[in-house]
């Protein structure tokens, strides 16, 4: 949130500025006019105080912004990818989520780990072997191994 105060100090420390310069055109004593000379030293140097900690406030707020900004944009673009896939029973218990075929645009079907869907990433699923009950594939990320059952066929 803006600090309304810095503001307000800036601004307040220019009019204090302004009555003292005001006070000293009707001085002609030099001593007395150094010492509004002090003073408004000391006002614009607090009036400068409150802008630098304006603007410091106000670049963490466009960095804070700017974070938000693409942290959206992810959550936008995992939500577009995300419907490209739906899940499947892909035999004893083990769900995975494969590319559904009308978004394939040329690619081949394939898995994605259940467990990285849920936490926003399209991790592909890697064949490690072929044994008497199925495809053995991994996650490259998490490292779930997942058993695809030769009874499951994918979509075509």
């Amino acid at each position: 949130m803006v600090d309304v105060s810095a503001i307000a100090g800036t601004v307040s420390a220019l009019k204090g500025a302004m009555d003292i310069a005001k006070a000293m055109i009707g001085l002609s004593n030099a001593q007395a006019i150094q010492v509004k000379v002090i003073e408004l030293n000391a006002i614009i140097l607090d009036a400068q105080r409150s802008a630098f900690s304006a603007n410091e406030e106000r670049a963490a707020l466009i960095e804070k912004i700017s974070q938000l900004e693409k942290k959206l944009a992810g959550v936008e673009a995992w939500e577009t990818e995300k419907q490209r896939y739906k899940p499947v029973d892909a035999g004893d218990g083990n769900i995975a989520y494969i590319l559904k075929p009308t978004m394939r645009d040329g690619e081949p079907p394939h898995y994605i780990c259940a467990n990285c869907y849920q936490q926003g990433k399209a991790s592909i699923l890697a064949h490690m072997h072929t044994h008497g009950m199925g495809d053995l594939l991994t996650c490259p990320l998490c490292k779930t191994k997942n058993l695809i059952s030769r009874n499951y066929q994918p979509p075509q």
